[in-house]
């Protein structure tokens, strides 16, 4: 075979390899919304923390715009006293917030609000950034003022948190595995970095996370292998007070905010001795 023909089928078996590399990222652009915000497919629980049985939990529906009512639940001391402080949660890609009121669990006396994003579980509409974040302030009214707030995020659920924390000054913040924006992320990988000038939903937190100014305690996994550390330490670098940092072995992405460890590590946070 001449060298010339052999130079034309390479040059063809490598136009033909871009092309299929080029539509794959076309596809994911396209798809991003849906690649984002997956939807649950199954409930975790959390292990019953020491103030199991001293609380109830409610169901709630919420109205955040003509036909999208939102799913959540609300935990509440069972003795009927008022709640010492209320905790407001948002999960992350692909999580049923469900479990998250199981956190009075570990936070006797507190009040533990979530729901879940549109289209999650039973919440009606279209999730996108703009959202997903105009929700959590209609989320936040639900809050009131009569007890202190605080705010925690995982993972995905960390950008809506530090927006939310950064416009209403919670008491305080918690971040689960937390991350300076969508772009960094995809960026990191050889694959999807070219189709990062393609992202309609980026949840960049660095222009937001100066504005955070309440104590705030941030958890890593060290078996994370979704959100790189630099990520992680990236935002704790751009947020405007002084962050706590606490890393456990033995804890994947998914495992680590229903972990014991990271409940106690939560609780010994919020409700100091």
């Amino acid at each position: 075979m001449c060298l010339p023909r052999i130079r034309r089928m390479w040059a063809q078996a490598i136009g033909i390899g871009i092309g299929t590399w080029a539509a794959g990222i076309g596809a994911v652009a396209a798809a991003q919304r849906r690649l984002i915000f997956k939807p649950p497919t199954r409930l975790r629980t959390l292990p019953p923390g020491p103030a199991a049985g001293s609380f109830d939990v409610e169901a709630l529906a919420l109205q955040v715009a003509p036909g999208v009512t939102l799913e959540g639940w609300r935990s509440r001391p069972r003795d009927g006293s008022a709640p010492r402080a209320t905790l407001l949660y948002f999960g992350g890609r692909g999580e049923n917030a469900a479990w998250a009121p199981q956190m009075s669990g570990y936070l006797p006396g507190w009040s533990v609000l979530a729901f879940n994003y549109r289209g999650f579980g039973a919440s009606l509409g279209r999730a996108t950034e703009a959202a997903v974040c105009a929700d959590a302030l209609r989320i936040h009214e639900l809050c009131g003022e009569a007890a202190p707030l605080a705010i925690m995020g995982r993972s995905l659920g960390t950008a809506v948190a530090i927006r939310l924390a950064g416009a209403v000054r919670p008491r305080a913040l918690v971040l689960v595995s937390p991350f300076d924006s969508l772009g960094a992320l995809a960026a990191a990988n050889p694959l999807l970095a070219p189709g990062v000038p393609l992202l309609r939903h980026r949840f960049d937190t660095r222009a937001q996370a100066p504005q955070v100014r309440c104590p705030t305690l941030v958890l890593l996994a060290r078996g994370d292998r979704r959100v790189p550390r630099r990520r992680s330490l990236a935002l704790l670098r751009r947020l405007g007070t002084t962050a706590e940092l606490a890393e456990f072995d033995g804890q994947t992405h998914r495992s680590l905010p229903r972990s014991v460890a990271a409940q106690t590590a939560i609780a010994a946070f919020l409700v100091p001795a």
